[in-house]
């Protein structure tokens, strides 16, 4: 008997997620985000969930996030993968990393409770720590005000995915950013206006206004690294530069002196 509205093959996809995860198969894959006009400049690592079942099959996010949300579990997902980020700072010095965390999670007084716990835990963490802000539900009310409580403790924030689903300007409304990360879609369907100019630089151009810092995310390409310089990002992130690593190749890869974050 299938539960809700999951296929079966969903159903199916869904348990093995679950079984991989209660035997330990969580875990992170860090990607590098690249100063727009030097690219060897490192700015820090976005943290990416990941499912590792025994036999090495290995299930990114955008696989099992959505089944998970669907059974209440997303929350538990965000606080493991910041509980092994925070051990990833505390562990490494020269280390700044992107932790994802949802809306969801920030509008839940409990959960958000245990989050601040984490956080405040380990102070001397903050300064190396990026919250970035997935906007599944609309960035309103108490989740604004815990923003901003995370954001004093001395952690950057950063707005994930600008312009799609919920990440949209009325957010930058709401809360002080650092960090504003262009989706790629914008990339990939950068429309060129009647005056000459194009979607995605005003689109930056837009961001520029509310952050100091705009990701265009999704660089795959050279002309696309091209047209993200010139719509005037100040960073980059996508595959042509890097691809999703493990912390021990990331040292390797990087060597210490230049996992060292930015501003």
């Amino acid at each position: 008997m299938m539960s809700g509205n999951l296929s079966r093959n969903e159903e199916g996809h869904k348990a093995l997620i679950l079984k991989a995860i209660a035997e330990g198969g969580l875990g992170f894959a860090a990607q590098r985000i690249h100063n727009a006009i030097d690219t060897a400049e490192i700015f820090y690592a976005e943290s990416l969930a990941r499912v590792t079942e025994q036999d090495g099959t290995v299930h990114t996010a955008g696989t099992f996030v959505s089944l998970l949300e669907r059974q209440d579990r997303w929350f538990s997902l965000d606080l493991r993968i910041l509980d092994m980020v925070l051990t990833a700072l505390a562990t490494d010095d020269t280390l700044v990393l992107g932790c994802n965390l949802s809306v969801a999670s920030l509008a839940h007084s409990e959960r958000f409770a245990d989050i601040l716990e984490r956080i405040t835990h380990q102070p001397e963490l903050c300064s190396r720590l990026i919250i970035e802000v997935t906007e599944t539900h609309p960035l309103v009310g108490s989740a604004v005000e815990r923003v901003k409580m995370i954001r004093a403790l001395g952690c950057r924030i950063a707005i994930d995915d600008f312009g799609c689903a919920c990440a949209t300007p009325a957010s930058l409304l709401q809360v002080a950013a650092d960090i504003i990360k262009i989706d790629a879609a914008f990339l990939r369907d950068n429309r060129r206006g009647r005056d000459g100019s194009d979607s995605l630089s005003h689109l930056v151009g837009f961001a520029a206004c509310f952050a100091p810092s705009v990701i265009v995310e999704g660089i795959e390409t050279q002309s696309q690294l091209e047209a993200a310089r010139a719509a005037g990002a100040t960073h980059v992130q996508g595959f042509l530069l890097s691809r999703p690593m493990s912390l021990q190749q990331l040292r390797r890869h990087e060597g210490k002196a230049s996992l060292r974050g930015v501003g």
